[in-house]
């Protein structure tokens, strides 16, 4: 593996931030502390970053946000990875119909990334601004690892059996749920469903295929009531597996045969 260079990794660092905190301006120290960048440091990325349009400069009050010459990457981006943009319609309609938040993600590395959301603010979503990444240690991302080689994200699990239970079941019926509230002691993901019992679902999310048939991106829905019948979570499982198929689809994908 490449020995990562220190001033690309920094660059990332800066660009992901102001992503993650686009309606917020900072200031050069705020940024160089958040992000544990000397000042020498940050100021040369920001001065390279600002000419470059990727990062703005409000001239007044000497404070940095993200660019607008961002966009351009970012329509590229959505031209290069079609499914991205068959999955923000089917968040859409899921978000309508079901009166949830709906989130898209994608794979970046070693995190997920919160690439865009739709719904209203619920009372019990998870708190993942556009732009925010959450490292894949399991239990999260079991969408993306049960249908890519999962040996890397099986080896940080602190229950392997556990979790290949879990990859299995989720290849079976084509979604994933997690309970309680990520980030939490008590965040699990979910293998069997039985019927006798009731859930808390933190979030219930489906992959949408590319053409090789990996999951490119992922439909989350978050912001469930608790206390969900078995029915009521399975129901909410095929829903969202259906608008995962239906963006693959759309966007010339085509799911892994089972």
């Amino acid at each position: 593996m490449a020995r990562p260079a220190l001033s690309a990794t920094r660059t990332v660092g800066v660009l992901n931030f102001l992503a993650e905190h686009a309606s917020e301006e900072f200031t050069l120290s705020d940024l160089a502390t958040r992000l544990d960048i000397n000042l020498a440091s940050t100021h040369a990325l920001l001065a390279v970053l600002t000419a470059a349009g990727y990062v703005s400069r409000n001239q007044r009050l000497k404070t940095y946000s993200v660019g607008p010459v961002l966009v351009a990457l970012g329509n590229a981006a959505v031209q290069r990875h079609p499914a991205i943009e068959a999955a923000l319609g089917e968040a859409r309609r899921l978000s309508r119909e079901l009166g949830l938040a709906v989130a898209v993600t994608a794979l970046a590395g070693e995190d997920i990334a919160f690439l865009e959301r739709v719904g209203e603010h619920l009372p019990r979503e998870i708190g993942t601004p556009v732009g925010h990444r959450v490292p894949m240690i399991p239990p999260v991302g079991a969408v993306f690892a049960a249908w890519h080689d999962p040996e890397a994200w099986l080896e940080r699990a602190d229950n392997r059996p556990a979790m290949e239970a879990v990859l299995a079941d989720v290849r079976s019926r084509g979604w994933a749920v997690a309970l309680g509230v990520a980030g939490s002691a008590g965040y699990t993901a979910l293998a069997a469903i039985s019927p006798r019992h009731t859930y808390d679902p933190a979030m219930i999310a489906a992959p949408v295929f590319g053409p090789s048939g990996d999951a490119i991106v992922s439909l989350t829905l978050l912001g469930m009531e608790p206390g969900l019948t078995a029915r009521q979570v399975i129901d909410l499982g095929e829903g969202v597996r259906d608008a995962g198929l239906v963006a693959t689809r759309r966007s010339g994908g085509r799911p892994p045969a089972r």
